[in-house]
């Protein structure tokens, strides 16, 4: 089976937004420099608004790899770290760009086409996550039945998305499409809303993108949104694996609080990782001893959040997992190939 990267990153660059058609071509992002303190901060200016993305760059990539301006640069990147198939998410849309949804669609729909002549021109082996417009849902449902056309293999979702969190039943027609399609959501590390961005601050992203994941999760379970959408798979992208044992216990001490009171055949699954489809990616540096007795050795994935340069980044996590002899070589071959390709639907 190939080995999968299960997190890996592109960095729009000015390329992307040769893909804006007509009139959306007003919505084109201008790329800004401030200075702060002595240091040159990197921003696109969307919708008269600076909003970051363009610094959070690995300098353990090649710039034209990393961008994806040179496809065969990546790929021949990729045969050095042992890499058969990356999973790329977007860099600019950890964060929230826009409030009017005109603005959002066709930002994404650039975005997304950009994304598609990338896999077109990859060989099979730059798959990707789509953005969706979330603020129109009808055009976010058409967005999402085009790219999974296209090369698409999730979709793209943060922890807070628009004016709601992620189990709110204004996301259940995406969940119903996403489920027809085959597609999982991918919930990566990051926010969809500008006022908990502001609040936060930009300093404060292990609250703000991190936690909002985690949070993220235990409500979908709580509220059984997994048990409404029983063949869709929900995955959470580049916040470790260390929080599901406690995620866990905490679950199952609410439920036997709730037992009482729930009725009869809606008791929570032991398993809930299997039962609800549930799929972590994980970095070298997790206990993963610890944390398979508890999720499984089933939906644990990995991914080197190739690209960035965050405290996610592991540049050659694949490689490193392999030599670490922290778990079972099995095991190991589920976590690199078998389990990412079941999650994303990788043949």
């Amino acid at each position: 089976m190939p080995t999968i990267d299960a997190d890996a990153h592109v960095i729009e660059s000015d390329a992307t937004w040769d893909y804006l058609e007509g009139p959306d071509r007003r919505f084109r992002p201008i790329p800004d420099e401030v200075e702060n303190n002595g240091r040159t901060q990197s921003f696109w200016i969307i919708d008269g608004r600076l909003v970051p993305g363009r610094d959070n760059v690995g300098k353990d990539t090649p710039q034209e790899a990393r961008e994806l301006a040179d496809i065969e640069r990546r790929l021949k990147h990729m045969d050095e770290l042992g890499v058969d198939i990356q999973v790329l998410y977007p860099t600019l849309f950890l964060r929230p760009i826009t409030k009017r949804p005109d603005a959002e669609l066709a930002l994404c729909r650039a975005y997304n086409r950009w994304l598609a002549d990338i896999w077109h021109k990859g060989k099979g082996r730059l798959r990707w996550a789509v953005q969706l417009p979330l603020l129109s849902m009808d055009e976010s449902l058409e967005e999402l039945r085009w790219a999974k056309d296209n090369g698409a293999c999730a979709v793209f979702m943060r922890g807070l998305e628009t004016h709601f969190p992620i189990h709110n039943p204004y996301f259940f027609p995406l969940y119903a499409e996403a489920e027809r399609l085959g597609m999982p959501i991918g919930i990566h590390s990051g926010i969809g809303n500008f006022d908990v961005v502001d609040a936060f601050g930009p300093e404060d992203t292990f609250r703000g993108a991190k936690l909002m994941v985690i949070g993220a999760v235990h409500a979908l379970i709580m509220h059984g949104v997994p048990a409404r959408f029983p063949k869709l798979r929900f995955g959470a992208i580049e916040v470790t694996s260390q929080w599901v044992p406690y995620m866990l216990k905490d679950l199952r001490m609410r439920w036997q609080r709730m037992r009482q009171r729930l009725p009869e055949g809606q008791e929570p699954a032991q398993d809930l990782f299997r039962a609800d489809q549930l799929y972590v990616a994980c970095q070298t540096d997790d206990d993963l001893d610890y944390v398979l007795q508890y999720a499984g050795e089933d939906n644990i994935m990995i991914g080197s959040d190739y690209g960035h340069a965050d405290t996610a980044s592991e540049i050659a996590a694949l490689q490193h997992l392999r030599s670490s002899g922290k778990v079972e070589a099995r095991v190991i071959d589920k976590i690199l190939s078998a389990n990412p390709a079941r999650f994303y639907a990788i043949d």
